[in-house]
């Protein structure tokens, strides 16, 4: 039986690689040029590997990565999906490859999608205007080129004020600026407090931002103020937008919080549909989780499709 595995971060290639391992036949279906999805970028040290200390993110995805490309998995790469409609035996998924349309029969499909930095249209308009805007963490230009700078990051929790000591570290000056409270974990909050180059500030919210030549300008109540960089810290949001294009009534039930729904072995509240990793609400989003779950998901897949054939 064919499956397809729509996303090819950690969640969709443990994913695949189990469904082959169980003797079903996995389809990956990703929409960027490459495999694993958001922490192909991030930079920084996985705390949540044991038995992998200091490796990043990077360094995850390329090892993952060289596993999945010898595995014998069909992948569709830059593929959208287009339309998911049920048949007989199971879905029928119409993609769009290069602006090439194709359709697949498959008899069941698992959502990898993900998550993606939570933003603003404010601050996507600003990110299409100037490069000085950075949403989200996971960023060579963070790494690398931000130094002797002041810089203005706006968000309260741990990405925020880790990343304002990452930046001290660099050299450069830091405000943080928290709508309400911090919600950082304490020992980001005391290191922080401890570095003269970094500012906390609690009950902060910008009026306006407006980008400039290789500055930002941000308004306040009392004034405004010019940084050379700013960073928006907000978290992440599940990415289940290719929900959209699924018929009404093959579309998964949403928590609160936007993530899919999932019971045990990650099945969602339709049948022969199932969700792994980031998109789904796990109480600790992380390499080893999203592995886990696209391990959990394949083995639902081939009991349920054992269960149909009896």
């Amino acid at each position: 039986m064919k499956v397809a595995v729509i996303g090819a971060g950690p969640a969709g290639m443990s994913c695949a690689n189990a469904l082959l391992s169980f003797g079903l036949e996995p389809v990956v279906i990703e929409r960027d040029d490459h495999v694993g999805g958001i922490q192909r970028a991030n930079f920084h040290p996985n705390l949540w590997m044991l038995g992998m200390p200091g490796e990043t993110g990077i360094e995850i995805t390329e090892r993952l990565a060289r596993h999945f490309f010898e595995l014998p998995i069909a992948s569709h790469m830059k593929a959208g999906v287009v339309a998911l409609s049920r048949t007989s035996h199971g879905f029928r998924m119409r993609l769009a490859t290069n602006g090439v349309a194709a359709e697949l029969d498959v008899g069941a499909v698992v959502l990898a999608t993900g998550s993606r930095p939570r933003s603003t249209p404010e601050l996507a308009d600003l990110t299409r205007r100037s490069d000085r805007v950075i949403v989200g963490p996971l960023s060579e230009t963070i790494r690398d080129g931000i130094r002797s700078s002041r810089a203005l990051i706006l968000g309260g929790g741990d990405n925020a004020l880790d990343h304002a000591l990452y930046l001290a570290e660099r050299g450069n000056r830091v405000t943080v600026c928290a709508r309400r409270d911090f919600t950082a974990r304490r020992q980001f909050q005391e290191a922080c407090a401890g570095r003269p180059e970094i500012e906390l500030r609690r009950h902060c919210q910008a009026a306006g931002l407006a980008a400039a030549p290789n500055a930002i300008t941000v308004t306040w109540g009392d004034g405004a103020e010019t940084y050379d960089w700013l960073l928006a810290m907000y978290g992440y949001e599940p990415d289940a937008a290719v929900l959209a294009c699924f018929e009404p009534g093959l579309r998964p039930q949403l928590t609160d919080s936007g993530h899919i729904h999932v019971t045990r072995g990650q099945r969602t509240t339709v049948r022969g549909i199932y969700a792994a990793g980031d998109v789904t609400d796990c109480i600790q989003p992380s390499v080893p989780t999203a592995i886990a779950q696209g391990l959990a998901a394949a083995k639902a897949v081939e009991l349920d499709q054992a269960t149909q054939s009896t």
